[in-house]
């Protein structure tokens, strides 16, 4: 399969590793399968949605993380509710439902983040989930796997240590959880193979 990781800075970081921390973390979890990182620090909906067939769909990917909504919701960004919901259901819409796993934007420390608000990504992260519900696509709700955890705020450090950019402890807990719908989907391509091969005989 060839994954392509569609998002802003938090899928392109790298944390001081010659190669994006997702990506490259996947890709050792889950082998066996071409990664590529279309990850764009500062990206929002709007400004992907402008790249989507250039950057996402000439890649011919079986598989589309989708990450974004940290900087959707900022107060520098700004991007309307409903217009990051229409972006995300354009994106699902034009790369095909069962490609994609969308992934609810995390939590900030709000001690560090003058920006964002918790409150106001849960209603980014909503929106993600509505997206997913009606057109039937995986959905990994980050946001909440993150808020849930005693002091989670000590997931959210990383190099920056601005209460956004998260490091490799919390990188590996988010790539486990693409490497879990990976599995199931390389178990799944298995099954149907396996029922082809049984109708020929």
């Amino acid at each position: 399969m060839k994954i392509v990781c569609f998002g802003d800075s938090l899928t392109a970081r790298k944390e001081g590793y010659p190669k994006p921390m997702l990506t490259m973390m996947l890709s050792e979890k889950v082998k066996g399968h071409i990664y590529v990182n279309i990850g764009l620090p500062g990206n929002t909906t709007v400004s992907a949605r402008e790249h989507l067939k250039s950057e996402v769909l000439e890649e011919h990917p079986d598989v589309v993380t989708i990450l974004f909504g940290s900087n959707d919701c900022s107060e520098t960004k700004q991007i309307p509710l409903s217009i990051y919901e229409e972006n995300l259901a354009f994106f699902v819409k034009k790369i095909g439902p069962k490609k994609v796993i969308l992934i609810t934007p995390p939590p900030v420390d709000e001690h560090k983040q003058k920006y964002r608000t918790n409150a106001r990504i849960h209603e980014y992260a909503d929106a993600v989930q509505r997206v997913a519900a009606q057109y039937q696509c995986t959905c990994i709700d980050f946001f909440e796997h993150v808020y849930t955890q005693p002091d989670y705020e000590k997931l959210l450090v990383g190099k920056s240590d601005d209460g956004l950019h998260f490091g490799e402890k919390l990188y590996d807990q988010l790539s486990d959880l693409i490497a879990d719908e990976l599995r199931k989907r390389e178990r799944e391509a298995e099954k149907s193979l396996w029922r082809k091969m049984m109708d020929k005989l």
